[in-house]
């Protein structure tokens, strides 16, 4: 509808409303209304126009489609599917969107998905760039990102320089963890608006999780220069240049902005990871108590301070910290893992083991938690058990020599010849002659090839050579 005639239409509206006369409106005029008011966020309003125009056209398509869109807004989506349901069957480029938004947030994929074909196999006027594109705001609002980014790539076939798109793609990339591919979309919004500041701070983000610390600090500047007083961006520029070693400039720009803003207490804490990093432990434990001061405690709090105290050498001030903390926060990850290796480093497994075993079922991917675990268990003389973790330490590095070599010496102290020479099967030539020779000396090592270095392991096993005195 043409400007003038929705002001006109608005202005009949509000007139009929305010001299309470009955409002009486044709459904597509019912159905504008309900559009402008919507896009004023007036939504309030625009729900009372669609129940009176249902209520003069039940079962109007187009008015059923927009009741149900606000029972979306609620995230009231099985409502919405209910609605849904009283339209006829003719096909209707929204409520296909709408249905499918309901069944993703629904978790529904089997339904969304065949809603989804179904849509792309209409032969209807529909844009196909646009069909590919509004998928693809459904599937990544829905965290369905692998789905998303093929919708957004085919969307980009017909118009690559749409910029709604390809922001959500390099989202779509980020939250997949492929943030070379989220770096190289943004850069693609920048070649099309190279002054989009919301692009460069992105980039500057994309580069700080790829650890790329000095890109990332380019990416910055470059926003800087377009808005040189957020100072969410010069804090993330700074805490880059911690994380690139370039500490004392990040602290200078931490200072900097705590004149300028006293009150931004959250600086204490990334200065207190600065002087942290430069040893200046009495420093950073003064920064963590100014924020405390204006900050409730937290268990990472808690956490950092314990970690400060054990770098600086003080395991009972470290040790007492924990106990309390654990008290407070049983559960959390860094304080168990902290009371963990104090307990290791001074030779109380045990005590160690019951801390690490209580977050490993949350933390099953955790290298070096999974490491500890296999370590105590080896000085335990549990070598099946240190097997287990070492196992699952290879299913997470299945490249890494030092777990490959364990994982055989384990094997070959049990004397499981089948898993034995599994786990010989993983190693090149060169990793094989380093793990025979932490058991042999041999005095011509280039005259032995593969399969002599295997026999003479499997000898060396049958024989249970023990390796308990070998370090690991």
């Amino acid at each position: 509808m043409a400007e003038k005639d929705i002001l006109e239409l608005i202005k009949r509206y509000e007139q009929a409303v305010e001299s309470g006369k009955n409002i009486y409106f044709d459904a597509d005029e019912f159905g504008d209304l309900a559009e402008y008011y919507d896009s004023q966020d007036e939504i309030d309003i625009a729900r009372e126009i669609v129940d009176t125009g249902l209520s003069i056209h039940p079962g109007n398509n187009s008015l059923v489609i927009k009741k149900a869109k606000f029972a979306v807004y609620d995230g009231e989506y099985s409502f919405a599917l209910r609605i849904l349901e009283k339209l006829s069957l003719e096909y209707d480029f929204d409520l296909f969107l709408l249905k499918i938004e309901c069944y993703l947030q629904l978790d529904n994929y089997s339904k969304a998905y065949e809603l989804t074909k179904e849509l792309l196999n209409k032969e209807e006027d529909e844009d196909p760039e646009n069909i590919f594109m509004e998928l693809g705001f459904l599937y990544v609002e829905a965290d369905y990102f692998k789905e998303a980014v093929i919708y957004f790539q085919e969307s980009l076939k017909y118009n690559p320089e749409n910029i709604d798109v390809l922001s959500d793609l390099a989202y779509a990339y980020e939250m997949l963890g492929n943030f070379d591919f989220a770096i190289t979309t943004t850069n693609k919004i920048l070649d099309v608006e190279p002054y989009t500041y919301e692009a460069w701070v992105n980039l500057g983000k994309l580069f700080s999780l790829n650890e790329e610390f000095e890109k990332a600090i380019d990416a910055f500047d470059f926003a800087l220069t377009i808005n040189d007083s957020d100072s969410n961006v010069l804090k993330l520029r700074a805490h880059c240049m911690s994380l690139a070693e370039r500490v004392e400039e990040a602290i200078e720009i931490f200072n900097e902005l705590l004149l300028s803003d006293p009150e931004d207490i959250s600086i204490y804490f990334l200065l207190a990871e600065c002087y942290q990093s430069l040893e200046m432990y009495d420093e950073a434990l003064q920064c963590l108590s100014k924020y405390e001061a204006a900050y409730i405690e937290t268990a990472e709090l808690l956490s950092k301070r314990a970690y400060i105290y054990i770098q600086k050498g003080d395991y009972n001030a470290a040790y007492d910290i924990v106990q309390d903390g654990l008290v407070k926060y049983p559960d959390f990850l860094d304080l168990n893992m902290i009371a963990g290796e104090i307990a290791f480093k001074q030779g109380h497994y045990e005590e160690a083991k019951v801390h690490y075993l209580n977050i490993y079922l949350q933390n099953d991917d955790n290298f070096h938690l999974i490491d500890r675990l296999a370590i105590i268990n080896i000085k335990e003389e549990n070598y099946e058990k240190a097997a287990y973790y070492t196992e699952k330490l290879l299913e997470l590095d299945p490249n890494n020599l030092a777990i490959k070599e364990r994982l055989a010496l384990l094997y070959f102290e049990i004397d499981d010849k089948d898993q034995f020479n599994d786990i010989l099967d993983q190693f090149t030539d060169k990793e094989l002659m380093s793990l025979f020779q932490l058991i042999y000396v041999p005095q011509n090592p280039e005259l032995f090839d593969r399969n002599v270095l295997i026999t003479y392991l499997n000898k060396a096993r049958e024989a249970r050579t023990l390796f308990r005195n070998i370090q690991y």
